[in-house]
Protein backbone atom coordinates (compact mmCIF):
# COMPACT_ATOMS: atom_id res chain seq x y z
CA UNK A 1 0.00 0.00 0.00
CA UNK A 2 1.36 3.45 -1.06
CA UNK A 3 1.04 6.02 2.05
CA UNK A 4 0.42 9.95 1.39
CA UNK A 5 0.18 12.24 3.93
CA UNK A 6 -1.32 15.61 2.88
CA UNK A 7 -0.05 18.38 5.35
CA UNK A 8 0.63 21.74 6.48
CA UNK A 9 -0.18 22.86 9.77
CA UNK A 10 -1.27 26.05 8.24
CA UNK A 11 -5.34 25.81 7.81
CA UNK A 12 -7.18 26.87 4.91
CA UNK A 13 -4.56 25.62 2.19
CA UNK A 14 -7.05 22.98 0.54
CA UNK A 15 -5.74 19.81 2.52
CA UNK A 16 -8.99 18.31 2.07
CA UNK A 17 -9.43 19.41 -0.90
CA UNK A 18 -6.88 17.71 -1.96
CA UNK A 19 -7.46 14.74 -0.56
CA UNK A 20 -10.68 14.49 -2.14
CA UNK A 21 -10.26 15.38 -5.63
CA UNK A 22 -7.12 13.15 -5.87
CA UNK A 23 -8.94 10.31 -4.73
CA UNK A 24 -11.02 10.83 -6.80
CA UNK A 25 -8.79 10.73 -9.16
CA UNK A 26 -7.07 7.66 -8.35
CA UNK A 27 -9.75 5.74 -8.68
CA UNK A 28 -10.84 6.58 -12.45
CA UNK A 29 -7.54 5.17 -12.60
CA UNK A 30 -8.78 2.07 -11.41
CA UNK A 31 -6.67 1.72 -8.39
CA UNK A 32 -8.39 1.60 -4.75
CA UNK A 33 -8.03 4.07 -1.88
CA UNK A 34 -8.32 4.03 1.91
CA UNK A 35 -8.86 7.75 3.27
CA UNK A 36 -7.94 8.83 6.77
CA UNK A 37 -9.09 11.47 8.44
CA UNK A 38 -6.74 12.36 10.72
CA UNK A 39 -7.62 16.06 11.50
CA UNK A 40 -10.19 16.60 14.77
CA UNK A 41 -12.13 19.39 12.51
CA UNK A 42 -13.47 16.07 10.72
CA UNK A 43 -13.94 18.36 7.28
CA UNK A 44 -12.80 14.87 5.47
CA UNK A 45 -15.41 13.36 6.81
CA UNK A 46 -17.94 15.87 6.88
CA UNK A 47 -17.03 15.86 3.01
CA UNK A 48 -19.04 12.64 3.06
CA UNK A 49 -21.68 11.84 5.87
CA UNK A 50 -24.34 13.95 6.86
CA UNK A 51 -24.57 15.72 10.58
CA UNK A 52 -26.66 12.47 11.05
CA UNK A 53 -24.92 9.79 9.78
CA UNK A 54 -21.56 11.92 11.65
CA UNK A 55 -23.22 11.46 15.22
CA UNK A 56 -23.91 7.80 14.47
CA UNK A 57 -20.93 6.92 14.09
CA UNK A 58 -19.75 4.47 16.98
CA UNK A 59 -15.76 4.12 16.54
CA UNK A 60 -13.65 6.31 14.84
CA UNK A 61 -10.14 7.04 14.03
CA UNK A 62 -9.59 8.54 17.57
CA UNK A 63 -9.91 4.13 18.55
CA UNK A 64 -7.95 3.26 15.90
CA UNK A 65 -4.86 5.31 17.67
CA UNK A 66 -5.76 5.41 21.02
CA UNK A 67 -7.30 1.70 21.64
CA UNK A 68 -5.43 0.25 19.11
CA UNK A 69 -9.08 -0.74 17.42
CA UNK A 70 -8.91 -2.18 13.90
CA UNK A 71 -11.54 -0.14 12.56
CA UNK A 72 -13.82 -1.06 9.65
CA UNK A 73 -13.48 1.52 7.08
CA UNK A 74 -17.13 3.01 5.34
CA UNK A 75 -17.13 2.26 1.97
CA UNK A 76 -17.93 5.37 -0.18
CA UNK A 77 -17.67 3.84 -3.67
CA UNK A 78 -16.55 0.92 -5.43
CA UNK A 79 -13.01 1.87 -4.75
CA UNK A 80 -12.76 4.63 -1.92
CA UNK A 81 -13.18 3.69 1.66
CA UNK A 82 -12.73 6.17 4.71
CA UNK A 83 -11.46 5.80 7.75
CA UNK A 84 -13.56 9.12 9.86
CA UNK A 85 -13.25 11.32 12.69
CA UNK A 86 -14.85 13.08 14.75
CA UNK A 87 -14.19 15.93 17.69
CA UNK A 88 -13.28 13.17 20.07
CA UNK A 89 -9.91 13.06 17.81
CA UNK A 90 -8.94 16.38 19.98
CA UNK A 91 -8.58 14.32 22.42
CA UNK A 92 -5.90 12.20 20.77
CA UNK A 93 -3.56 14.68 21.30
CA UNK A 94 -3.55 14.62 25.27
CA UNK A 95 -3.81 10.64 25.89
CA UNK A 96 -1.59 9.73 22.70
CA UNK A 97 1.76 10.96 23.91
CA UNK A 98 1.55 8.98 27.28
CA UNK A 99 1.58 5.81 25.20
CA UNK A 100 4.65 4.19 24.36
CA UNK A 101 4.96 4.14 20.74
CA UNK A 102 3.06 6.53 20.20
CA UNK A 103 4.31 9.11 17.04
CA UNK A 104 4.25 5.04 15.01
CA UNK A 105 0.45 3.93 16.02
CA UNK A 106 -0.97 4.97 12.89
CA UNK A 107 1.54 3.04 11.39
CA UNK A 108 1.21 -0.32 13.16
CA UNK A 109 -2.42 -0.03 12.33
CA UNK A 110 -2.18 0.76 8.54
CA UNK A 111 -0.62 -2.79 8.07
CA UNK A 112 -4.16 -4.32 8.99
CA UNK A 113 -5.47 -2.51 5.59
CA UNK A 114 -4.55 -3.76 1.65
CA UNK A 115 -5.42 -0.89 -1.02
CA UNK A 116 -3.66 0.49 -3.61
CA UNK A 117 -3.77 3.88 -2.17
CA UNK A 118 -3.82 5.45 1.63
CA UNK A 119 -4.52 9.24 1.41
CA UNK A 120 -4.38 11.02 4.86
CA UNK A 121 -5.73 13.95 5.63
CA UNK A 122 -3.57 15.44 8.56
CA UNK A 123 -4.56 18.29 10.79
CA UNK A 124 -3.80 22.03 10.71
CA UNK A 125 -1.28 21.85 13.52
CA UNK A 126 2.68 19.80 13.80
CA UNK A 127 1.02 18.10 17.00
CA UNK A 128 1.37 14.17 17.45
CA UNK A 129 -1.53 13.43 15.49
CA UNK A 130 0.62 14.86 12.19
CA UNK A 131 3.85 13.27 13.38
CA UNK A 132 1.50 10.20 13.09
CA UNK A 133 0.56 11.04 9.68
CA UNK A 134 3.84 11.86 8.17
CA UNK A 135 5.28 8.65 10.14
CA UNK A 136 3.27 6.39 8.63
CA UNK A 137 3.32 7.98 4.98
CA UNK A 138 5.95 7.05 2.29
CA UNK A 139 5.68 10.54 0.29
CA UNK A 140 4.10 14.14 1.11
CA UNK A 141 1.99 16.35 -0.50
CA UNK A 142 2.25 20.07 0.58
CA UNK A 143 -1.04 22.36 -0.20
CA UNK A 144 0.28 25.69 0.28
CA UNK A 145 -1.83 28.69 -0.78
CA UNK A 146 -0.41 31.61 -2.93
CA UNK A 147 -0.20 34.29 -0.13
CA UNK A 148 2.40 35.98 2.21
CA UNK A 149 2.77 33.16 4.79
CA UNK A 150 3.87 30.34 1.80
CA UNK A 151 7.29 30.41 2.43
CA UNK A 152 7.04 30.27 6.31
CA UNK A 153 4.40 27.63 6.49
CA UNK A 154 6.65 25.33 3.78
CA UNK A 155 9.67 25.69 5.75
CA UNK A 156 7.96 24.27 9.05
CA UNK A 157 6.34 21.26 7.60
CA UNK A 158 9.66 20.32 5.50
CA UNK A 159 11.20 20.61 9.25
CA UNK A 160 8.97 18.63 10.33
CA UNK A 161 9.54 15.93 7.56
CA UNK A 162 13.14 16.04 8.87
CA UNK A 163 12.26 15.54 12.42
CA UNK A 164 10.59 12.37 12.08
CA UNK A 165 13.72 11.27 9.91
CA UNK A 166 15.96 11.96 12.29
CA UNK A 167 14.22 10.52 14.87
CA UNK A 168 13.97 7.05 12.89
CA UNK A 169 10.35 7.16 13.10
CA UNK A 170 10.04 6.50 9.50
CA UNK A 171 13.37 5.52 7.05
CA UNK A 172 10.91 6.24 3.94
CA UNK A 173 9.09 9.28 4.30
CA UNK A 174 9.56 12.35 2.00
CA UNK A 175 8.40 15.54 0.60
CA UNK A 176 6.92 14.56 -2.78
CA UNK A 177 5.42 17.68 -4.31
CA UNK A 178 4.63 21.34 -3.14
CA UNK A 179 0.95 21.64 -4.65
CA UNK A 180 0.70 25.58 -4.81
CA UNK A 181 -3.49 25.93 -3.90
CA UNK A 182 -5.94 28.88 -4.50
CA UNK A 183 -4.23 30.96 -7.09
CA UNK A 184 -5.61 33.37 -8.98
CA UNK A 185 -3.51 34.45 -12.26
CA UNK A 186 -5.43 38.04 -11.97
CA UNK A 187 -3.16 38.94 -8.69
CA UNK A 188 0.16 40.14 -9.39
CA UNK A 189 1.32 39.10 -5.65
CA UNK A 190 0.15 35.48 -6.52
CA UNK A 191 2.03 35.73 -9.25
CA UNK A 192 5.10 36.80 -7.33
CA UNK A 193 4.89 33.99 -4.51
CA UNK A 194 4.27 30.91 -6.95
CA UNK A 195 7.38 32.30 -8.91
CA UNK A 196 9.11 32.56 -5.52
CA UNK A 197 8.41 29.43 -4.68
CA UNK A 198 9.55 27.72 -7.82
CA UNK A 199 12.65 29.30 -7.53
CA UNK A 200 13.36 28.27 -3.99
CA UNK A 201 11.99 24.73 -4.02
CA UNK A 202 12.27 24.24 -7.82
CA UNK A 203 12.60 20.43 -7.38
CA UNK A 204 9.24 19.52 -5.71
CA UNK A 205 6.84 21.97 -6.65
CA UNK A 206 4.01 20.51 -8.93
CA UNK A 207 4.15 22.82 -12.00
CA UNK A 208 0.47 23.78 -12.38
CA UNK A 209 -1.40 25.46 -9.23
CA UNK A 210 -4.35 24.90 -7.95
CA UNK A 211 -7.27 27.80 -9.56
CA UNK A 212 -9.11 29.53 -7.56
CA UNK A 213 -12.52 28.89 -8.36
CA UNK A 214 -16.10 28.31 -6.74
CA UNK A 215 -17.00 25.39 -7.96
CA UNK A 216 -14.76 23.77 -5.15
CA UNK A 217 -17.16 25.21 -2.08
CA UNK A 218 -20.04 24.05 -5.22
CA UNK A 219 -18.44 20.04 -5.06
CA UNK A 220 -18.33 20.43 -1.23
CA UNK A 221 -21.90 21.41 -1.05
CA UNK A 222 -23.25 18.72 -3.28
CA UNK A 223 -20.52 16.19 -1.95
CA UNK A 224 -18.93 15.14 -5.33
CA UNK A 225 -15.64 15.86 -6.47
CA UNK A 226 -14.61 18.73 -9.13
CA UNK A 227 -14.85 16.57 -12.21
CA UNK A 228 -18.34 16.53 -11.71
CA UNK A 229 -18.72 20.03 -12.04
CA UNK A 230 -15.57 21.39 -14.17
CA UNK A 231 -13.99 19.00 -16.42
CA UNK A 232 -10.67 20.71 -16.62
CA UNK A 233 -9.98 20.72 -12.99
CA UNK A 234 -11.09 17.06 -13.19
CA UNK A 235 -8.28 17.14 -15.46
CA UNK A 236 -6.16 18.78 -13.62
CA UNK A 237 -6.29 16.04 -10.33
CA UNK A 238 -5.98 13.23 -13.12
CA UNK A 239 -2.52 14.52 -14.29
CA UNK A 240 -1.45 14.69 -10.33
CA UNK A 241 -2.87 11.60 -10.06
CA UNK A 242 -1.02 10.12 -12.59
CA UNK A 243 2.39 11.86 -11.39
CA UNK A 244 1.93 10.00 -7.84
CA UNK A 245 1.23 6.84 -9.61
CA UNK A 246 4.84 7.46 -11.73
CA UNK A 247 6.57 8.07 -8.38
CA UNK A 248 5.18 5.58 -6.34
CA UNK A 249 4.66 2.50 -8.31
CA UNK A 250 7.77 3.27 -10.32
CA UNK A 251 9.37 2.90 -7.43
CA UNK A 252 8.20 -0.66 -6.45
CA UNK A 253 9.30 -1.28 -10.49
CA UNK A 254 13.13 -0.26 -9.72
CA UNK A 255 12.93 -2.30 -6.54
CA UNK A 256 12.15 -5.27 -8.31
Amino acid sequence: MHILAIANQKGGVGKTTATVNLAAALARARRSVLLVDLDPQASLTEYFLTPTKQADLQETVFNLLVDAKPLEPLQLGPLIALLPATIDLAAAEIQLPSKRGSERALARMLRNYHTDYCLIDCPPSLGILTTNGLSAAHRVLIPVTTELMAERTVRLILASIKDVLDAELSTEVRPWRLLPSMYDSRLAHHKEILEALRVKYAPIVYPEPVKATTRYKDSVTEQVDISELDKAQGEFWDRLALALMAEMEGSDAQAK
